[in-house]
């Protein structure tokens, strides 16, 4: 189905025998505005300033896609189910994108502009019980972030090897948030045989595949989860003792003994 136009606007009053240059000139500038309206109409939404309502229903458009991503794929995902959880019509879809991979080019940038925000969010971390808290902050951004936007990061995924601008999307967007960990792995000194910037590769690989398999798994990515992840990164690379007192306390809380007394 090919892009919808929007009707040209009406032409006005005609210029007639009388030779009113006045009523040509009307005409003419009405047909000029028709034809911009049907020159924006057919432009993806993502090259465009767009009014409030027209940032609500590309909001609804996007949201329904990660819907149907999440439940289809992106490959099976049709813009008809897309439609359909967004409660609007065809017509509509196409005065905001393209098609599918236009869509999915938007909520990529929209991903991206999240990820690119952690890079400002890690501060530095130290050893102790506040580099901790630091870090865990991140982990849980990270997380959030990773939660929100799983359909999107597998359908880019999937097309980063074929899609030449996905793929640099992918790169700037991983890589800023690798650059900031190794810099806080480098600031909190020498660790022999540890290269920061692989280091912050491996961990930022590990995240991304531990909400994978959680998700796989059906097992949500809790706090204790996150704990964990957080302890062994900041043991490992940060210098890091065991968790704070207010973490142990809550882990125990959490795997002691319940009402009945029975582990």
């Amino acid at each position: 189905m090919g892009p919808a136009t929007t009707p040209s606007a009406p032409s006005g009053p005609s210029p007639v025998n009388t030779g009113d240059a006045k009523g040509a000139a009307n005409g003419k500038r009405a047909a000029s505005r028709g034809a911009k309206v049907a020159v924006v109409a057919g432009e993806p939404a993502s090259k465009r300033a767009l009014r409030s309502q027209g940032r609500k229903t590309m909001r609804k458009l996007l949201d329904a896609a990660m819907v149907v991503f999440a439940r289809r794929g992106y490959h099976a995902a049709r813009v008809d189910d897309i439609v359909k959880v967004a409660r609007t019509s065809h017509g509509t879809f196409y005065l905001y994108f393209s098609n599918k991979e236009d869509l999915l080019r938007a909520l990529v940038g929209e991903a991206g502009e999240v990820v690119a925000a952690l890079d400002d969010a890690l501060g530095p971390v130290g050893p102790d019980a506040a580099g901790w808290q630091e870090l865990r902050t991140w982990m849980e951004r990270f997380s959030v972030a990773w939660q929100r936007y799983a359909p999107v990061l597998r359908a880019w995924t999937d097309l980063v090897m074929s899609d030449s601008e996905l793929g640099a999307q992918a790169h700037a967007a991983a890589g800023g948030v690798a650059r900031t960990l190794a810099a806080r792995i480098e600031g909190a000194g020498p660790h022999p045989g540890i290269d920061p910037n692989a280091a912050a590769e491996a961990v930022v690989a590990m995240v991304d595949r531990f909400h994978q398999l959680r998700q796989f798994a059906g097992e949500p990515v809790d706090a204790s989860a996150l704990d964990t992840l957080t302890t062994m990164v900041h043991r490992a690379l940060f210098g890091g003792g065991p968790p704070p007192p207010y973490v142990l306390s809550a882990d125990a809380h959490r795997t002691g003994p319940d009402e009945s007394g029975v582990r």
